[in-house]
């Protein structure tokens, strides 16, 4: 590490230590505390420095919360009313006596284990937090207590997803001050009634309700910690979304309880072998609303800024994008397509490229049934959606889509600190062609030919350009990462923006769901400001729509493609349909349709007399709510850039001089970059080289071990023995070979070999 680096980073580490000090300096001066050990005497001889910041430190009453409940009310884009919100509708307020005594220690050992002994700043979780913190040189772990909890969720939410130390140490004053107004108990109570535990559930309450169909005081220990384990990530550790996730957390928390002699080992043993059974209520909600999985999503993002109570009692008026006709179309054409209780759920979301204004969102089946929303919080593998990454940072780099690859077989690549990486076509199909260009392969969505064509633009490259274009998951660069192999998954709320941003010529918005926000005096206190950034050249995004659309018009999307407009898409579908989608755009509207079951890798097979793929169910859910949500839109077709001009690979004939793009085995110095206007770039891919090109040998009727030596001799490392008896050959010897003998065969290929027994 040099110097400099070295210098920055002790320098970053002296403030972060500097600041814990002022926090722990803070905490005693406002608690009053005149006994200090040799640290305290350390924090004492700065009191002095931070005495003027604790003058200036926020009040309680000044955070105080609404004592009068206000009815917030969401509005649609057309000014129809379709929600309100107000206090008593999402939880149901019960005494700390009614709750039983092992969901509140389940809840203390989680989430505040020294919660009865610090007075609202627990000092030693702050000595933890300061010594990883200070060895990260960044705030890597926070040490909030029960109090700060409530602080941050009633009196401070503006401030809770920036972890700051500024915030800490105002939020450390006034978790001191809660607990000199309130007891121990009634805070606790006031956490537990107010505290989001997913399924739309504020409160233990309505979570016993929710979760096991149960009022709160006959939860049982199990199921006491299953709530208890919620509280970090209600969305990851839902027992109705993962019950292998949620049983570790909860035995998790089991564990901290019998550390802390809350439960002795009879117990735990006992609880820790108890399945999670999930029971739903049995009454559905009298009125769940219009469109509710966007109410909830908009009620989501409210609560984040503003916290529960004003969310609820303040008397916001929330003017939204979302069109009402565009909604039910999306709700109709699901119906329409997975009419059966038992078939799989799907999502849609709608997006206007221009605006980024969320049109339509429907998140599930029935949100009476289940709460979480599939179209913003469930991360699914996208399958061959994602080759349109890879499509679009090839164009960037320059890459010809009239370039060819080897469409057919099973290729491996070696991937450093990772297992090769092998690639078929979807159902093993081959196509009996020698080439296929990049063209063509997004059309009949080629796995082989794209995972050639990643390895040429990098991993990295791909990711890159998704997380540009709006895919807001975090990517790793792995070569799987173009084929749709992705370690998290995505909504399809980012899939669908991403694709409003090819459809907006490369310019990507944020997807917007308000439009503004109104309080009860009429004050306008957010409003929504147009925010575009171009992210890929404009060029590239119309040559990419150019790509989409004959994807539609004569390859996997045909029963997508629309009568009456333009239209592009792709299709996507993972490992025994685990998840199919489609995603697609018109000129003014662009949509993704997921579908799958809301528990995470079931898998699907045939519905409806159909085999589940992204290019039938889910294109024709799509089909169906474009043509009733577009009815009302201009049909325009897509226009190509002012500013049409290709930047792209090119390589010479030696011996005619004439422009063409390279092939695979170009040599990189044998290539150049050359701008040419839109139709007068170069088409014409560079004849092969003999020379550069591998002959594959033949080896059949010969011992195996000689066939695996000649192979390897030959530079092809990945080699499959298949044991198949054949009486013509002495047993131990090679009869076949797939690919033939005496043909180019790339050195990445698998090569297979069958052996008599």
């Amino acid at each position: 590490m040099s110097r400099l680096r070295t210098k920055h980073k002790n320098r970053a580490k002296r403030r972060i230590a500097l600041k814990i000090i002022i926090l722990l300096a803070v905490f005693f001066i406002i608690s009053g505390a005149g006994i200090f050990t040799a640290a305290g005497s350390v924090l004492m001889g700065i009191s002095g420095a931070v005495a003027s910041f604790v003058d200036d430190l926020p009040k309680l009453e000044e955070f105080a919360p609404l004592e009068n409940a206000l009815t917030s009310r969401i509005y649609a884009a057309d000014g129809t009313l379709i929600a309100t919100f107000h206090g008593e509708e999402n939880r149901e307020i019960v005494a700390l006596e009614s709750m039983p005594k092992n969901l509140v220690n389940a809840v203390i050992s989680s989430e505040d284990e020294r919660f009865y002994k610090h007075t609202g700043v627990d000092i030693e979780g702050i000595a933890r937090a300061f010594i990883i913190n200070l060895q990260a040189g960044e705030v890597e772990e926070g040490a909030s207590t029960i109090t700060q909890q409530v602080i941050t969720s009633i009196y401070m939410p503006l401030s809770k997803k920036v972890v700051t130390y500024d915030r800490k140490i105002k939020e450390a004053a006034l978790a001191y001050q809660l607990e000199k107004f309130f007891t121990k108990q009634e805070i606790l109570e006031m956490y537990l009634n107010t505290i989001y535990l997913g399924e739309g559930a504020y409160g233990v309450q309505a979570a016993a309700n929710v979760y096991f169909n149960k009022d709160v005081e006959y939860l049982s220990l199990a199921e006491c910690a299953t709530i208890a384990g919620l509280i970090p990530a209600p969305g990851v550790y839902s027992p109705y979304l993962d019950k292998t996730t949620a049983l570790t957390r909860r035995n998790i928390v089991l564990g901290k309880m019998l550390e802390l002699d809350y439960i002795d080992e009879g117990q735990y043993q006992q609880a820790i072998n108890q399945p999670i059974i999930t029971q739903r209520p049995h009454f559905q909600e009298q009125a769940k609303g219009f469109a509710p999985y966007f109410v909830e999503y908009i009620k989501q993002i409210l609560i984040e800024k503003y916290g529960v109570n004003k969310v609820f009692t303040g008397g916001f008026n929330i003017y939204t994008t979302l069109e009402p006709d565009m909604q039910v179309a999306a709700e109709d054409a699901i119906k329409q397509i997975l009419p059966d209780p038992e078939d799989p759920a799907a999502a849609l979301v709608a997006i206007d490229p221009q605006t980024g204004f969320i049109k339509a969102m429907v998140g599930g089946k029935d949100f009476g049934d289940m709460k979480f929303n599939l179209a913003t919080q469930a991360k699914r593998q996208p399958g061959s959606t994602f080759k349109v990454f890879a499509l679009v940072a090839a164009l960037e780099q320059g890459v010809s889509p009239y370039m060819t690859y080897d469409p057919n077989g099973t290729v491996l690549y070696d991937i450093v600190g990772s297992e090769p990486w092998e690639v078929s076509n979807y159902m093993g199909e081959s196509y009996g062609l020698p080439e296929m260009n990049i063209i063509d392969a997004t059309v009949k969505s080629v796995n082989v030919v794209y995972s050639q064509l990643i390895m040429k633009v990098g991993g990295y490259a791909v990711s890159s350009i998704a997380n540009e274009m709006g895919i807001e998951t975090p990517l790793e660069g792995y070569p799987a990462i173009g084929l749709g192999g992705l370690t998290t998954g995505v909504s399809a709320l980012e899939v669908c923006n991403a694709f409003a941003t090819i459809a907006n010529y490369g310019k990507k918005h944020e997807p917007i769901g308000i439009l503004k926000i109104v309080d009860k005096d009429g004050k306008i206190i957010e409003e929504y400001e147009t925010q575009e950034t171009q992210v890929i050249k404009p060029i590239n995004a119309y040559r990419t729509i150019e790509i989409l659309q004959q994807a539609m018009q004569r390859g996997t999307g045909t029963r997508a493609r629309l009568s009456d407009r333009p239209c592009a898409g792709k299709t996507g579908t993972t490992q025994e349909a685990e998840n199919a989608w489609f995603s697609g755009f018109t000129a003014n509207l662009a949509a993704t349709v997921w579908m799958g079951y809301p528990e995470v890798n079931k898998k699907m097979t045939v519905i409806h007399d159909m085999r589940v793929q992204g290019g039938a169910h889910p294109a024709m859910i799509w089909k169906l709510f474009m043509e009733r949500a577009t009815i009302n839109l201009p049909a325009e077709d897509f226009v190509r850039p002012e500013d049409d001009r290709i930047s792209l690979q090119i390589t010479t004939n030696p011996e005619t001089g004439e422009v063409m793009i390279p092939n695979r085995y170009t040599p990189p110095d044998q290539i150049s970059m050359a701008d040419f206007k839109y139709g007068s770039e170069p088409r014409t891919q560079a004849p092969f080289n003999p020379e550069l090109m591998p002959v594959l040998p033949n080896v059949t009727l010969m011992p195996a071990q000689e066939a695996y030596h000649i192979l390897f001799a030959a530079g092809y490392m990945h080699i499959e023995f298949i044991n198949e008896p054949y009486g013509e050959v002495p047993p131990g010897y090679t009869h076949r070979q797939d690919p033939m003998w005496d043909q180019n065969v790339e050195r990445m290929r698998k090569i297979k070999v069958w052996v008599n027994p």
